[in-house]
């Protein structure tokens, strides 16, 4: 198997972790960003933080290829403090892209939200020429850096994906906090406490199966070509009350729900139209619905 290169890493979350593990196993020699010294088999860290620009370029000394999946602000916190979120989430974005052209990489690829920057009032489900009105400090970071990323791929000539993702899950999910319904979800309810439910639970999102991100950026990194924004989810969508009860199910209790009102920054849909992503790559995202019932 011929070698795929040298790929960058900046951010090791639960999404940043399993792309540089898949990247590992597939042959590419894999440097990654973190702020721990964590212990990746396989993956060279440097530790750092992505709002440092020295540690950045350190990070991306002789990458082929760059995949951006740090944050700091996570969607429900980001109107709280909107100034903060900008410069704490656009900065480490405009660092990495300097550094990716400094390093002479031939692509760059950004993990943006396909939940957050389209709005309300986007069609369902929503293509990817879907103007862009989105109703939270989040979704307005992304859709900028979206636009920051593609100047910066144009004018030093990389490629560039933009990924617009659904609500990620699957191994290592996030078991606490504000994002992640299912890890979160799932430990509350083992735990014996109540899921927090903002509104009604009939909201409705696209999950998509951390593997099938990895496996999407990495195939695309295979075959660059200029700058393309593709949705990447399941295609369809499940309500939260459906996420809890499918988890109480698995798990043989009965859910204890604390309410809260409806957040303004929540939209009533967010399913994604993967249509142009399956013309590029043949792409089968794996069921929510089997995660759900796995113990």
């Amino acid at each position: 198997m011929s070698d795929p290169g040298h790929l960058a890493v900046i951010g090791l979350g639960f999404i940043g972790k399993r792309i540089a593990r898949t990247a590992h196993a597939r042959g590419w020699s894999v440097t990654a960003l973190s702020r721990q010294d964590l212990d990746l088999p396989g993956v060279r860290i440097v530790e750092g933080d992505a709002t440092n620009p020295r540690a950045v370029a350190h990070a991306l000394e002789g990458a082929t290829w760059v995949v951006f999946a740090a944050g700091d602000t996570k969607p429900a916190e980001s109107d709280q403090d909107p100034l903060t979120h900008a410069i704490k989430n656009l900065a480490p974005v405009l660092s990495a892209l300097e550094a990716t052209a400094a390093a002479g990489a031939r692509g760059f690829t950004f993990l943006s939200s396909g939940g957050t920057v389209y709005g309300p009032a986007a069609p369902v489900p929503t293509p990817e020429d879907t103007p862009l009105w989105p109703i939270s400090s989040y979704g307005v970071m992304k859709a900028a850096a979206e636009q920051y990323v593609a100047m910066h791929a144009q004018h030093d000539d990389f490629a560039a994906d933009i990924l617009r993702c659904a609500n990620v899950f699957g191994p290592g999910e996030p078991t606490t906090g504000s994002q992640g319904l299912i890890g979160i979800a799932r430990a509350r309810l083992r735990a014996g406490e109540p899921v927090l439910m903002f509104g009604d639970g009939s909201a409705r999102r696209d999950y998509l199966h951390v593997d099938d991100l990895a496996e999407v950026v990495l195939d695309l990194a295979t075959r660059p070509d200029g700058v393309r924004v593709l949705n990447v989810g399941s295609g369809s969508t499940v309500s939260v009350a459906e996420i809890i009860d499918g988890l109480a199910r698995a798990l043989g209790v009965e859910p204890v729900l604390e309410r809260r009102p409806a957040r303004e920054s929540d939209s009533p849909v967010a399913e994604l139209d993967i249509t142009r992503l399956q013309r590029l790559l043949d792409f089968r995202p794996r069921s929510v619905a089997d995660w759900l019932a796995a113990e």
